[in-house]
């Protein structure tokens, strides 16, 4: 699910989310209905009525870094707001990202080795979505990717869209399938204020200093996705929520009544883009039903 940081075009129409029967194998999230909403604090003590689901991941890369093998999750509507909880083994929380490293030999600024950890989430807004993009299928999808850096400390995952198509585009990443043809990858932010600019130092100031200025109070579409991560123990906690129709252009209608649709969920452990682990495609089933005592 090669998720790339790029920024592009915003696209002109409002999308829905395109309620789907569960493909063949497809594994599935079912997402219930709460009496009340969970608070946003990396617990999931007030979702204990809900089991979690196990989904296995696969590497990107045979030789990355990155060797997360599932993530547990869990699923729920209230109100207006669909809420997510995940789960994952992580030996150690990576919170910096790309920072400028001074080298005194050089007597300027490099750029560090550390890398954040990441989880990125889609939902689809076409039919053909699939994890494997290998597969040389077309699609758009929502994202929801959340930044250990670049967007926990904000309380958000950054809200983008995603866009693969064998037609060139602006900007885009090319991919070359095993076929020999190509695919064009593009990720938008979703429209608004940036969360974070990048920032380069002329002169010293501290060994170590930030790549990533993050916008305190980022507004607009990118800014949907309210989030919040907590390591401990050698795992992440992750909640993340956002209103089921925004109302936004550039973001998927989620299904205010029973109906699914599909999506994928990858990680990233202090790792480059080309180097997640992925699921399968996921069925999201939203129910809207109160879960029922075993």
């Amino acid at each position: 699910m090669g998720l790339l940081n790029r920024r592009i075009f915003l696209y002109p129409l409002c999308v829905l989310a395109v309620l789907l029967v569960p493909s063949a194998g497809a594994q599935t999230v079912p997402v219930f209905a709460l009496d009340q909403s969970p608070e946003l604090d990396g617990n999931d003590s007030d979702w204990e009525e809900l089991p979690f689901v196990h989904i296995p991941l696969r590497k990107t890369k045979p030789n990355g870094i990155t060797r997360t093998p599932s993530v547990a999750i869990k699923a729920a509507t209230h109100g207006d707001r669909l809420y997510v909880f995940v789960e994952w083994d992580d030996d150690a929380a990576d919170t910096l990202h790309k920072p400028w490293i001074w080298d005194k030999q050089l007597a300027k600024y490099v750029r560090g080795p550390q890398r954040e950890d990441r989880l990125a989430i889609h939902f689809s807004q076409d039919k053909n979505y699939s994890t494997d993009w290998r597969s040389g299928a077309e699609f758009t999808a929502d994202t929801w990717h959340w930044k250990a850096s670049r967007s926990n400390p904000l309380n958000l995952a950054h809200d983008k869209s995603l866009k693969i198509s064998r037609n060139k585009m602006l900007r885009a990443y090319k991919m070359k399938l095993p076929s020999g043809d190509s695919l064009y990858i593009k990720r938008p932010s979703d429209s608004g204020s940036k969360i974070y600019k990048t920032k380069r130092y002329r002169r010293f100031q501290q060994e170590m200093m930030p790549k990533y200025l993050l916008n305190e109070s980022p507004g607009g579409s990118v800014a949907d996705v309210a989030a919040k991560g907590v390591w401990s123990k050698g795992k992440w906690r992750l909640e993340l929520s956002r209103k089921l129709n925004t109302e936004n252009e550039d973001d998927v209608a989620l299904p205010s009544q029973p109906g699914q649709l599909l999506g994928g969920i990858a990680v990233f452990n202090r790792s480059e883009n080309d180097d997640h682990a992925i699921s399968e495609t996921l069925t999201f089933d939203f129910k809207y039903t109160r879960r029922k005592p075993n």
